[in-house]
């Protein structure tokens, strides 16, 4: 009877410690930085075009095109209509 005593509360040291680690462990892998695509879909890449005025390199979904042109704003659009 002695040996079932002690068995039992062995196991029952095991279990405690093995929660214990768990618990422990489970907050130090909420910390961990998660990977750079994590949350964020996935975009395709874009075209980046340079404008003729100041030579600034920008999306060519963003562009201001002007004749055979492709500038980074209307200003600079304009200012070269000007000249």
């Amino acid at each position: 009877m002695r040996i079932l005593f002690w068995l039992a509360l062995f196991v029952v040291v095991i279990l405690a410690l093995k929660k214990k680690v768990q618990t422990v462990a489970s907050p130090a892998r909420e910390q961990q930085a998660p990977p750079p695509s994590a949350g964020k879909p996935a975009r395709d890449a874009e075209a980046m075009v340079c404008c003729a005025a100041c030579q600034v390199y920008i999306p060519a979904s963003e562009a201001v095109y002007k004749g055979q042109q492709v500038y980074c704003s209307t200003e600079h659009a304009e200012q070269a209509g000007a000249r």
